[in-house]
């Protein structure tokens, strides 16, 4: 073999190696390879990646070989996050983006389960996890602190949850698909009357919270369990899935506006 011929073979082994490694780094930096969604979700020029860490997690396992033994172990997996600086309000806020939750999966699920993420609906995953807390913030500020004092709203804990387990994965890619998943768009009644999935609102009174409030403040808070639903009736109507828990002997449970009987 000529030397040519050797420095075309070295050239093109060289250009098949940096596009793999390409490849790999595209693949393995989600805010790279799902910009497109980001671009949807939190609006083109309105997003920036600006860090991501390595860690730990202790729920699931990976092998690696010990070069001493030439022996396979299991070790802690590792997942990365990523941080998403965003305008919003015309305010900075920082969002995390994990590929923890794909990991697991992954380690759970063998390749051809129906229930195993692909990489695009574990990203849209962790989008509706921060749409979720923008919709908690929201029910926060326009139905909790219009009805309650400053002191007595601090109280209070809201989560969007969803009934009967987690979806199937393909339930992420038709959530992406609604014109209302972004995080300027998307608030409690987007989620309460989609027929993709049944979700509904969890608002409890956190005990060590309550017990900030004098006793006569507790029993004033405790007593506007009934004023809360109806608030709550009024702005999500035939929607209104929501559970209040105030303490066991003060609770209740609509499902889309009907009262759930114990």
């Amino acid at each position: 073999m000529n030397k040519g011929k050797k420095i075309v073979i070295l050239a093109t082994a060289i250009i098949v190696i940096g596009i793999i490694i390409a490849i790999v780094i595209y693949l393995n930096n989600w805010p790279l390879r799902f910009s497109k969604e980001l671009n949807r979700f939190f609006g083109e020029e309105n997003w920036e990646y600006v860090s991501k860490e390595t860690k730990e997690s202790r729920i699931f396992k990976e092998s690696r070989k010990d070069p001493l033994t030439d022996t396979k172990e299991q070790v802690p997996g590792h997942f990365k996050n990523w941080q998403i600086s965003v305008n919003r309000n015309n305010q900075e806020e920082i969002w995390e983006i994990s590929n923890h939750t794909y990991k697991i999966n992954h380690d759970k699920y063998w390749l051809l389960s129906s229930k195993r993420y692909s990489a695009k609906e574990a990203f849209i995953l962790e989008l509706m996890n921060i749409a979720e807390e923008i919709v908690e913030e929201k029910v926060q500020e326009e139905i909790i602190n219009d009805l309650y004092s400053e002191k007595e709203a601090e109280c209070f804990d809201i989560a969007l949850m969803y009934h009967g387990g987690n979806p199937e994965p393909n339930f992420y890619k038709e959530l992406y698909k609604q014109d209302w998943f972004t995080a300027s768009k998307v608030n409690a009644k987007d989620f309460l009357e989609t027929n993709l999935y049944d979700f509904y609102l969890y608002i409890r009174i956190d005990d060590y919270k309550l017990k900030k409030l004098t006793e006569e403040e507790q029993k004033n808070l405790l007593g506007t369990r009934e004023s809360l639903e109806q608030r709550l009736l009024e702005e999500y109507k035939e929607d209104a899935s929501f559970e209040i828990y105030f303490n066991k002997n003060n609770k209740s449970e609509y499902i889309d506006g009907n009262l759930v009987e114990e």
